[in-house]
């Protein structure tokens, strides 16, 4: 299957769209590797999302939105005006019902770092010829990544929506409990636990990259929070998911105070997937950060 995949990775990058018509397909970005990448629409700039830990693509394709909230989905209400674009990182899920690792992308060894996910998407964006500067969105630990994907391409990026994202304070914030948290964020499922194709990222090591990078650059920012709290996995005590609850929001200040005047969302009724359940406020809080970027960047 992998060698089926790759065969067809050259055609596909010789068939990406530089500025618009759909496009779905494996990519090339060197080494032999291929990742997936779907892109919808056309105009700019260009719209890049970042699914969170252990996810594909799918969370911006899928939306189940119910009264107040409308869908439809982040990728496709985005693409009414934008080239908005989406891919699979190595060993995330698909979400089948039951869910499973994707076969769409290139598996590689794990764990990985921030630093990598970053290499991967640069080499992506510039494989696909896929006009910057970008407008990266991440969730949970996405917004890790397009946070050192800016610190380190700050001239590629022209403003960045923090979507219930991961912020790298949390591990100084609980201090002695952050192993027992980071054992739950690498296995939240058993029946992947002792694969060795399923996404891991080394977080630690990750934050410790983005301190160590240049200073975030000075483009509009946009943050959305949640009010529901996390869907906790079984081995964690209830008291201690709310510690982690307390340490996400007090460390979501920061994220918001990265920037001047950055436009806090909050995603009242919604968990932690806000791009599933209140699509339109994703969309919306993206718009907003393209209405305030700098068009000349």
């Amino acid at each position: 299957m992998l060698i089926a995949l790759a065969g067809c990775g050259d055609a596909a990058q010789r068939g990406a769209p530089r500025s618009g018509g759909d496009f779905s397909g494996p990519v090339e970005i060197g080494n032999g590797r291929h990742l997936y990448l779907t892109c919808r629409g056309k105009g700019g700039p260009t719209i890049i999302l970042e699914s969170g830990y252990h996810n594909s693509s799918d969370p911006w394709s899928n939306s189940d939105a119910t009264a107040p909230a409308i869908g439809p989905a982040v990728l496709t209400a985005l693409a009414a005006d934008h080239r908005v674009c989406a891919y699979d990182r190595p060993g995330t899920l698909r979400y089948p019902d039951p869910p499973s690792i994707t076969d769409r992308s290139s598996p590689v060894p794990m764990p990985r770092t921030a630093r990598d996910v970053v290499q991967d998407l640069h080499a992506l964006l510039a494989a696909a010829h896929l006009p910057g500067p970008y407008v990266l969105v991440g969730h949970s630990l996405g917004g890790l990544f397009i946070r050192l994907y800016a610190q380190t391409y700050p001239a590629q990026v022209r403003a960045l929506v923090f979507v219930d994202a991961f912020p790298v304070e949390i591990p100084s914030l609980l201090g002695p409990d952050w192993p027992t948290y980071r054992q739950a964020l690498d296995q939240p499922l058993a029946q992947f636990a002792n694969s060795p194709t399923f996404e891991e990222i080394d977080i630690d090591k990750s934050v410790e990259q983005v301190g160590a990078a240049p200073a975030f650059p000075p483009v509009p920012t946009v943050v959305l929070t949640r009010t529901e709290p996390f869907a906790i996995p079984g081995t964690v005590a209830p008291e201690e998911g709310a510690k982690l609850e307390q340490a996400w929001r007090d460390a979501s200040a920061d994220l918001i105070a990265l920037r001047p005047q950055t436009p806090h969302l909050i995603a009242t009724g919604s968990d932690h997937f806000i791009q599933v359940h209140q699509p339109d406020v994703v969309a919306a809080g993206v718009r907003l950060a393209v209405q305030r970027s700098d068009p000349n960047r």
